[in-house]
């Protein structure tokens, strides 16, 4: 797979689990939706630029967009990427309920984990 082609991957993945269709990817990066797709299928690839603002937007390091390693400095990209969706998704857009559950469950979860170590 040609570099190009692994980055797209990437963008396309991240977008995908954002729930973001191409259009509102290509608005946020003021690009054609026709260059974001090209971009996502391997065919074109974005400005350095155009790569950092990607990094901003989905909280990954450019490291990982580029060579698809999480970054050893950014500990919460590398977790962010091995959560669940439903969890990312209540996590970055949940209402304060929805959150608070959360938290309640990984509290139960931590402690009954806990107790079977013992």
């Amino acid at each position: 797979m040609t570099l190009n082609a692994s980055i797209g991957l990437r963008i396309a993945t991240l977008r995908k689990e954002r729930r973001l269709t191409q259009e509102q990817l290509a608005e946020k990066l003021d690009i054609s939706i026709k260059h974001c797709s090209s971009v996502e299928r391997g065919l074109s690839c974005l400005s350095l630029e155009k790569l950092i603002e990607v990094s901003n937007l989905f909280d990954v390091s450019l490291d990982y967009l580029i060579k698809g390693n999480p970054s050893s400095n950014n500990c919460t990209s590398y977790i962010y990427f091995n959560l669940p969706q439903s969890i990312v998704s209540i996590m970055s857009s949940g209402d304060e309920t929805e959150i608070s559950l959360l938290q309640e469950y990984l509290q139960l979860y931590t402690k009954i984990h806990n107790t079977k170590k013992e």
